[in-house]
């Protein structure tokens, strides 16, 4: 017990350090890459709402609101940004910590947490995101792997207290990163699958739950989009603006065509008049979801081989993955990427080889990860995209590394009993 609480303080340390140090020595601290969080917070605190100007009008429901809430409470409470970067820095910092965690529970001991977790802690991506840019990257990958954490503390004593843990994780991560959502009926699944027949009214019971406080945390947001439009809208109205960036007869399958020009640059100068001749952001969500829909209905094929082409991005790389970085971090990240999967790989057949329930664990993380990525590849992947659920696959490849050092310690064992 106590090393797991030295090894989880040690990989928290190391996290938070990594990122520190490159916040500090990229200036990311203080003066990171604004994206349009920032501008809705600005906006916010000028007393226009929340709004954010996008293809010509205004829109009321461009984003989650989580990472504006905070970039707003920061510049309104700190009058600066630093504030909301430290707080991205300590994220990561718990996103290590909780991965260490997920990895211990799959293949108990301590190496295997420490492992993961520092492989986390090093992550390119998530240090890069973190550290020097104003993004919600690091929040949406903590909900991620904190709702599979509850799920399996949820499934060792299915009680109404982790429940409603598991509910608040998922509602509030919806706020951030709306495809959290997709982990409540996957763990009710799941549960049932592994819960004698018995004690499916405790299952059921809990989903329902957790259903409750998710919905009681995201309601007041849809609620808000609903009255202001006039009709239904869960979270945001770019969805569809999402969709059609991903299925249109110009789609690559990533938003970026080349380093200087994306997809919505291609587009024909009659639609884009068209697109901007809109009065409102719903009229534009109907445009977009409109068009893609007839593109897809007249190229099946093509819609077809596009989502398999996203689905294969999204775990490895686009041709425009990295364009906007110099060749050699895409390089040193591909070779990273490399090694968590062959180390990932390692570490399922260690637990298909152990079996029980260490195994059904691993079944339904990979079930979060195809049904995220799946989700995802409907719309268009960016690397970053990968990145929220990435540090879940990391805890197989910490598993990975612990069974090779293990197989090392023995061999090595061996050599000097027979020397």
């Amino acid at each position: 017990m106590r090393s797991s609480v030295v090894m989880l303080c040690a990989v928290g340390a190391t996290a938070l350090l990594v990122r520190l140090v490159a916040a500090v020595a990229t200036d990311g601290l203080w003066n990171p890459e604004l994206n349009e969080y920032a501008s809705l917070a600005r906006n916010m605190l000028r007393g226009d709402g929340f709004t954010y100007s996008h293809h010509g009008v205004v829109y009321f429901s461009f984003a989650p609101p989580m990472h504006a809430w905070l970039t707003a409470g920061s510049y309104w409470l700190f009058d600066s940004i630093v504030p909301l970067m430290l707080l991205q820095l300590a994220s990561g910092a718990a996103l290590a910590v909780v991965v260490a965690m997920i990895a211990s529970h799959l293949f108990g001991g301590w190496r295997a947490g420490a492992a993961a977790g520092l492989l986390v802690a090093l992550h390119p991506g998530l240090v890069v995101y973190s550290a020097t840019k104003a993004h919600p990257l690091a929040f949406d990958a903590l909900f991620f792997s904190l709702a599979l954490l509850q799920s399996y503390r949820l499934v060792e004593y299915t009680t109404i207290r982790r429940a409603v843990a598991l509910g608040v994780i998922v509602g509030i991560g919806t706020l951030s990163r709306a495809t959290i959502i997709i982990f409540l009926p996957i763990a009710g699944l799941w549960l049932l699958m592994v819960t004698p027949r018995t004690s499916w009214w405790r299952v059921v019971r809990s989903a329902v739950v957790a259903g409750l406080c998710a919905s009681a945390i995201v309601a007041p947001w849809t609620i808000r989009n609903t009255l202001l439009h006039h009709q239904f809208v869960f979270l945001l109205t770019t969805d569809s603006d999402d969709f059609w960036r991903g299925n249109n007869p110009f789609a690559t399958g990533h938003s970026y065509v080349d380093d200087t020009r994306i997809v919505l640059d291609l587009m024909p100068t009659e639609e884009r008049l068209d697109l901007l001749r809109q009065p409102d952001e719903l009229a534009q969500r109907e445009w977009f979801s409109t068009h893609a829909w007839e593109f897809i209905r007249a190229n099946p094929e093509r819609f077809v081989s596009l989502t398999v082409t996203k689905f294969f991005y999204f775990w490895w790389f686009a041709p425009q993955t990295g364009v906007l970085y110099p060749q050699v971090w895409r390089l040193m990240y591909q070779v990273y990427y490399g090694g968590a999967l062959i180390f990932a790989f390692v570490g399922v057949r260690r637990l298909a080889r152990e079996g029980g329930p260490p195994v059904a664990k691993a079944l339904v993380l990979g079930a979060f990860l195809l049904s995220l990525s799946a989700l995802q590849s409907l719309y268009y992947v960016e690397g970053r995209h990968r990145w929220a659920v990435e540090p879940m696959l990391l805890a197989l490849s910490g598993g990975g590394i612990a069974a090779l050092v293990d197989r090392g310690r023995r061999q090595w064992s061996r050599g000097l009993t027979v020397a």
